[in-house]
């Protein structure tokens, strides 16, 4: 008997291994998660970049309307350009911009600074491209 059991038992081991591949469920855990990480994964950086853009895009907005107050209270006849500028980089929130990158006019409307700022995505191979970024703010004198 102990015999037969020991044989029976080494069948069920041997058809075990012999059965139809479609029955066997080991490894669709890895095989879900091969298919789906990629996608997961794209997603989530989508959302982070558009989030980081959209962050930079306020930070440079807020910029432009600080420089355009702070000229129009300190320099209503647009005498210093280079410190307006210069107060304007330095309101950008989080992050270093050149003082550069602003530009203020002397315009019906009042004092216009206007900013415009090449943004480059962390991941470039998910959005192969870059954009540019502009804010523009006028007030009054």
């Amino acid at each position: 008997m102990k015999v037969f059991a020991r044989r029976l038992r080494e069948i069920r081991i041997l058809a075990r291994f012999l059965s139809f591949p479609g029955r066997d469920r080991g490894g669709t855990s890895a095989l879900e998660f091969g298919l789906i990480a990629p996608v997961f994964l794209l997603l989530l950086l989508g959302i982070l970049e558009f989030g980081r853009a959209l962050w930079t895009q306020s930070a440079l907005q807020h910029a432009v309307e600080a420089g355009a107050r702070y000229a129009a209270i300190n320099y209503p006849s647009c005498a210093s350009v280079s410190q307006t500028k210069s107060y304007a980089a330095g309101e950008v929130f989080g992050q270093s911009i050149a003082s550069s990158t602003f530009s203020l006019n002397c315009n019906a409307c009042g004092t216009q600074v206007s900013a415009s700022l090449p943004f480059s995505f962390i991941v470039p191979g998910l959005i192969p491209y870059s954009i540019t970024l502009t804010a523009q703010s006028c007030h009054p004198v």
